[in-house]
């Protein structure tokens, strides 16, 4: 199939399939009087790709699901490796969004007049419960 059919059937640009295959993340495809012409596994591979990033994976991520890398040898093994990294960031960052939620409910309750009046309650707040920042920026 040519590139357009290929973008067509995976809902890419073609300017997006290009970069797959720059990036490494596709094969070559052969040519035929100088156009691309792909295999049906391409429209798999890109169904591959669009999963991984969907679920959050970057494109190096995405090689190494790929490719492989020292100690995994089956795609299975792969993407349990990956997964179980990306469930790990997923799991930070949702604790820091409920942290964060949980300090912008609190700032919710001030009734501070002035900004600077603001800033003085919260630095004798943050000084009897710091969090991470708060310790660096009180011990400044």
């Amino acid at each position: 199939m040519t590139i357009g059919e290929l973008a067509a059937t995976s809902r890419l640009k073609p300017s997006a399939i290009r970069f797959y295959e720059k990036s490494g993340l596709l094969p070559n495809p052969d040519r035929k009087n100088g156009r691309r012409v792909y295999s049906s596994d391409a429209v798999h591979r890109l169904t591959l790709i669009g999963f991984a990033k969907d679920t959050g994976f970057s494109l190096p991520e995405i090689a190494q699901l790929i490719y492989g890398f020292p100690g995994s040898t089956t795609a299975g093994a792969r993407w349990r490796k990956l997964a179980h990294a990306k469930i790990a960031q997923l799991e930070s960052s949702i604790a820091k969004a409920r942290a964060m939620e949980s300090m912008l409910r609190s700032i919710m309750t001030c009734r501070c007049l002035t900004i600077d009046q603001c800033a003085r309650g919260l630095a004798e707040c943050l000084k009897t419960h710091p969090g991470p920042r708060a310790k660096r920026a009180i011990s400044r």
